[in-house]
């Protein structure tokens, strides 16, 4: 199996899990061989926010405070060390797209990016994975902490874009190697 292009599995934490009304506290990514799925380079920030109008069931899966990010860059710099490190000749992947594409593109717009500048295909990880427990009939799981169960990976405590990426990563190559 060989892809055009290596894979970028990219993970954002939120101020909310709907996108209208999320704000970035978390971007992380690995990047994926084409050839290997097999991760080359990974990368995690916290994004300065203020969390005083933020969901609380979304700082409750994640966990993330104030004092987390105290110190942490704004979004401007935060995007473009990430646009330095991995640039946009890749695929991009994400668990799934409605959250973690908005956030990107909004993100990318904060620094006068375009988001038309990856290509606009992006893997859904969990689309794939949800059409693989179909085949076995398994269509009633549909979360991630169930879904990852399923393909074998162990459960998680609160939520971390960084370790959500290689979960994604791990049910990815289970399905397609």
């Amino acid at each position: 199996m060989k892809f055009k292009k290596d894979i970028l599995m990219i993970d954002f934490e939120t101020t909310d899990g709907r996108p209208a009304y999320a704000k970035p506290i978390q971007l992380a990514a690995i990047l994926l061989d084409k050839d290997t799925l097999r991760e080359k380079q990974d990368f995690s920030t916290y994004i300065k926010q203020d969390l005083t109008q933020a969901d609380p069931r979304s700082l409750q899966i994640h966990g993330i405070t104030e004092s987390d990010l105290k110190d942490a860059p704004d979004q401007k710099e935060a995007m473009q060390r990430f646009l330095d490190l991995f640039g946009t000749d890749v695929f991009l992947s994400c668990w799934t797209t409605l959250l973690d594409a908005r956030m990107l593109e909004d993100m990318l717009a904060s620094i006068g990016k375009d988001f038309m500048t990856y290509d606009y295909h992006i893997l859904d990880v969990w689309a794939i994975a949800y059409t693989e427990l179909v085949k076995q009939g398994k269509g009633n799981i549909s979360n991630s902490v169930h879904t990852f169960a399923e393909f074998g990976l162990p459960p998680r405590g609160n939520h971390d874009a960084l370790e959500d990426c290689r979960h994604a990563a791990e049910v990815l190559r289970k399905i397609m190697l």
